[in-house]
């Protein structure tokens, strides 16, 4: 193991120590969390007359580290990500996770591995384990929010039918619809009650949930509020395509099922096989890594491999 390779391992060990015991403890949270209000930044919204609608954002529980990363653009991204996988860890948490997990990757690739940048591999691939975690919530709280969408819809036009209002309408939906789609229906009248204009608040939930079945229906929602017409009635009809195109998704997955399997099974076999004859006999791999024959096939293994799961997953991809 070269001195480089000890250096960053002890660099990433010294900093996920340095993040874990340096965090306040649960008093000072909730005085940060009070006095947060007066000088930390702000996600904000205006309204017509100027009204400001305020979400308080903690990156990090450590002061500095929270600070620098107000200032970071994929920090900011990141916080959207997690907001919207429902995950409660911070930017901060999220980067203290990562940087164990790749510790502990680089410790075992290099006892497998013992060929310098090679060794990194392991570390690599778990350290963006939380962000495959997170990516893959997300995804599930995206398909079963459009699974619900429809039935929204219906009730907000049986809702209008009924005589209440658009703002109300979305609270009957936020009271009756199961989550994610209810919590953040709830949270859009939250915020139109606090003074945020409608269009900002449908807005900001297609910003939290970017889905183009959510984009028909606010579209329609805000073309007739500037046109007119029977609200109802579009609602209805709207509802009936959202259907259609689940419906269509549904059996798209199912015609392509088998194509995702074997992309899966031929990408994961390899890892898996390497992972397992290392447990068995660590050391086995290593001669393939101290060659430049050896090393020059595996970074053509992977290659290639990269470019294998890309053409299946072009060739099984349907857009409808």
């Amino acid at each position: 193991m070269s001195m480089i390779t000890v250096f960053l391992i002890v660099l990433v060990a010294v900093f996920a120590t340095l993040a874990y015991f340096t965090e306040p403890s649960e008093a000072d949270k909730k005085i940060q969390q009070r006095l947060g209000g007066l000088d930390r930044h702000h996600l904000t919204g205006e309204d017509d007359q100027g009204e400001i609608v305020r979400q308080q954002v903690t990156f990090s529980r450590i002061a500095w580290f929270d600070q620098f990363l107000r200032g970071t653009k994929a920090a900011l991204q990141l916080q959207l990500l997690l907001e919207q996988a429902k995950l409660s860890w911070t930017v901060g948490r999220f980067f203290f996770y990562s940087a164990c997990m790749m510790l502990v990757g680089a410790v075992v690739g290099h006892w497998w591995i013992p060929a310098g940048f090679a060794g990194w591999f392991p570390g690599l691939a778990l350290g963006v384990a939380p962000l495959a975690w997170a990516l893959y919530r997300r995804s599930v709280r995206f398909r079963r929010f459009n699974m619900l969408l429809p039935d929204a819809v219906d009730l907000i036009a049986r809702s209008l039918r009924a005589g209440q209002s658009l703002p109300m309408a979305l609270v009957t939906v936020a009271d009756e619809i199961a989550d994610p789609l209810g919590p953040e229906f709830r949270r859009s009248a939250d915020e139109m009650n606090f003074g945020l204009p409608f269009r900002e608040a449908m807005q900001n939930i297609f910003r939290r949930f970017p889905l183009q079945d959510l984009q028909f229906l606010i579209s329609a929602i805000l073309l007739q509020r500037e046109t007119g017409g029977n609200l109802a009635e579009l609602l209805d009809k709207t509802a009936a395509l959202l259907r259609s195109r689940i419906h269509l998704q549904q059996k798209v997955k199912v015609y392509t099922a088998q194509g995702r399997m074997t992309g899966a099974v031929l990408i994961a076999l390899p890892f898996i096989a390497f992972v397992l004859l290392n447990l068995v006999r660590p050391g086995y791999t290593a001669p393939l890594f101290e060659s430049d024959t050896g090393l020059k096939m595996v970074y053509g293994t992977l290659v290639s491999m990269a470019l294998g799961a890309f053409f299946i997953r072009r060739i099984i991809r349907i857009k409808y």
